[in-house]
């Protein structure tokens, strides 16, 4: 596997994964555009669609004293949108240098271009997500390229290029099982999953979501959590910046006969007297 992609994709899967960790994403149910629009409202980008007569210009991204903008040609498939702004949002998040990009059908691949396609290829299909549904869920290729949104063409390069960076020596077995794949039989390429899995889950596993990010989650789900479940909550230093993390979350602490129980709440779920019941019930029960 050549440096280039394994840099790239390396960078793009830190962000990626910290993501998938921090917002408690479902592999199963992954698409790209939880992480784009993630992206774009974090760093106040605009997103419009073009149109060129010629149809040569998929994609473009501005970065000026107006803003970021990323735009792509309304007229082409789904699929290729979804290609094209995960590329433009790859020259942002790898920081190229340059204020204005463009990626033409005929333009010859920049290193630059280069890694924003690689870039693309992994939030589109991460290697995580792969070993999810080809692995362990048994999903069919057709089935896999639909819930991703991709092209036949560019998930068939990507479990290429997911497999090479396992078995760099293997170029002909890896093809071939990707072939057979796409043909309804996943034995082949079961087996090549089979002997990575634990490397890709544990590559996956290395991140870990933030205090603050399971709290905040948590208490999205349900509307309300105590230290039982997250002890740092006692840590009352935690608790500014877990209020800062949403305007309808607020912080509290009962105490009673040499116990102590800190708990959160949504109060556009529960008013300040239902949530202090429900910890003193807790606090009761320990």
């Amino acid at each position: 596997m050549n440096e280039l992609y394994a840099r790239v994709s390396s960078t793009t899967k830190q962000a990626l994964y910290q993501f998938l960790k921090d917002q408690d994403i479902s592999l199963l149910n992954y698409n790209f555009d939880h992480y784009f629009q993630f992206c774009i409202r974090e760093n106040n980008i605009q997103v419009l669609p073009h149109h060129f007569s010629s149809n040569k210009i998929e994609g473009l991204t501005v970065v000026d004293e107006f803003g970021i903008s990323f735009s792509y040609e309304r007229d082409n498939p789904i699929v290729k949108q979804n290609f094209t702004l995960c590329h433009e949002l790859g020259h942002f998040m790898l920081k190229h240098d340059g204020n204005y990009f463009t990626e033409t059908i005929d333009k010859q691949e920049s290193l630059q271009e280069r890694e924003a396609n690689i870039f693309s290829a992994v939030v589109l299909m991460p290697d995580i997500v792969l070993l999810s549904k080809i692995y362990y869920n048994c999903e069919t290729f057709q089935r896999v390229q639909n819930s991703l949104e991709v092209s036949k063409q560019a998930l068939f390069f990507r479990l290429l290029d997911v497999l090479r960076e396992y078995y760099p020596n293997k170029d002909s077995e890896i093809k071939q099982a990707v072939e057979t794949y796409i043909e309804g039989k996943n034995a082949s390429i079961f087996r090549l999953f089979h002997d990575i899995r634990e490397q890709i889950i544990e590559e996956f596993h290395k991140f870990q979501s933030s205090l603050i990010n399971q709290i905040k989650n948590r208490v999205s789900k349900v509307g309300f959590t105590t230290s039982l479940e997250y002890p740092d909550l006692l840590n009352q230093d935690n608790w500014k910046a877990i209020k800062a993390s949403s305007i309808n979350i607020k912080t509290w602490l009962v105490y009673n006969k040499g116990k102590s129980i800190a708990y959160v709440w949504d109060k556009e779920k529960f008013s300040d007297e239902e949530a202090r019941k429900k910890a003193e019930l807790q606090l009761l029960l320990m």
